[in-house]
């Protein structure tokens, strides 16, 4: 990670420190200072990751920004868009602190072991095949999947945290999660509709 620019971790510590009254996206992505992608997503993944999805509008006010910023990185974008409607859209400061307080000690322990290895899987067309994969986690993400939106949060924070640090251990390491999270979410959604069609066949004779 470049020794000059701040962690992630210091730029959730310095919006948490300005006292506003709510927390825009807006502020978020201006922090990062037109940094790359994996910033932005590992600052949209974070409060799913942590387990705060369950706050009401937390998942959405995240999750749509993730899905945009998937599709920009599949098509090469060279830095992350996000229209002002989305951008304006905005977090209770309890509920920021929250978040900030829960994910920041993770973040610092991770970035203190951060280092580029394996930067072949952070840029180039790797970087679009992960978006592919951010796509996918994201759509998970935004579906009403019981327990179904943390692990790919997870995912997607593991890897944005290589693509940010260069350092493809951690891409690795967040693409094993995907795995397993793709495959929790099938589970479920194959579970609950089994569930459904017997409830079916049996009121109705099926």
């Amino acid at each position: 990670m470049n020794e000059t620019a701040r962690t992630v971790s210091q730029v959730l510590l310095e919006l948490r420190a300005r006292g506003a009254e709510r927390v825009r996206l807006r502020d978020l992505v201006e922090a990062l200072d037109d940094r790359a992608f994996g910033a932005a997503m590992l600052l949209f993944a974070l409060p799913n990751a942590v387990g705060i999805g369950t706050i009401p509008g937390v998942s959405t006010l995240f999750g749509v920004p993730q899905i945009l910023l998937a599709i920009q990185m599949i098509l090469g974008f060279d830095r992350p868009r996000i229209p002002d409607w989305l951008l304006d859209r905005s977090l209770a400061r309890k509920d920021f602190e929250t978040i900030v307080d829960r994910g920041v000690p993770y973040l610092q322990r991770v970035e203190r072991v951060l280092k580029p290895r394996l930067a072949g899987l952070t840029d180039g067309w790797a970087e679009r095949l992960l978006g592919l994969v951010f796509a996918v986690l994201a759509a998970i993400v935004s579906l009403p999947i019981p327990f179904g939106n943390q692990p790919p949060a997870v995912a997607m924070a593991l890897i944005a945290i290589g693509h940010v640090g260069r350092d493809g251990a951690f891409v690795v390491a967040g693409c094993i999660v995907s795995i397993f999270a793709v495959a929790l979410a099938g589970a479920v959604v194959a579970g609950g509709a089994a569930v459904v069609w017997l409830a079916i066949t049996h009121f109705f004779g099926g």
